[in-house]
């Protein structure tokens, strides 16, 4: 399922997400339906604090806790996904409307570059195959020294 600008996913997310909290006896509150929204509105890997930074910036009220225990909800009803890409801090994707990435993350800055590796699919398949499993989903993370990272290394050196 791949999303595209002329398609929002806005409308369809938010009915799964009030079914979700339906089911599990919460209301779909305006705070939740405003951090569903930033989610959404998200193209790569984000953080817990910078959704509720952004959101502040934005001038929308909204408590850490509440934002938290949204995500929480949201991992639960399979909208979004964790990233691990670095084990002091939780990282999350949008899981629908997106092809799956690899990731590339620096150990020195943390800098996270996202990556098209579209040939994982075919490995993925492979191996699935030869197990008898059926594929869900897949995610590749390579940590390394970024050149950034390495540049500024040497000067130290130096």
């Amino acid at each position: 399922m791949t999303h595209s600008s002329d398609e929002p996913l806005t409308v369809p997310m938010c009915s799964v997400f009030r079914r979700f909290l339906k089911g599990q006896g919460l209301k779909f509150t305006p705070e939740r339906a405003r951090i569903l929204d930033s989610v959404l509105s998200k193209l790569g890997v984000f953080e817990a604090d910078e959704l509720l930074t952004e959101m502040r910036q934005e001038g929308r009220r909204v408590s850490k806790a509440t934002i938290y225990r949204t995500l929480k909800h949201l991992l639960e009803a399979k909208i979004i996904t964790e990233v691990l890409i670095d084990p002091k801090q939780t990282h999350y994707q949008l899981s629908v409307g997106h092809e799956p990435k690899g990731y590339l993350v620096c150990v020195e800055t943390q800098k996270i570059i996202e990556v098209d590796a579209p040939e994982l699919e075919a490995i993925r398949d492979r191996i699935c195959r030869e197990h008898g499993f059926e594929p869900a989903s897949y995610r590749l993370v390579i940590y390394g020294v970024s050149p950034e990272a390495a540049a500024q290394g040497h000067d130290q050196e130096a």
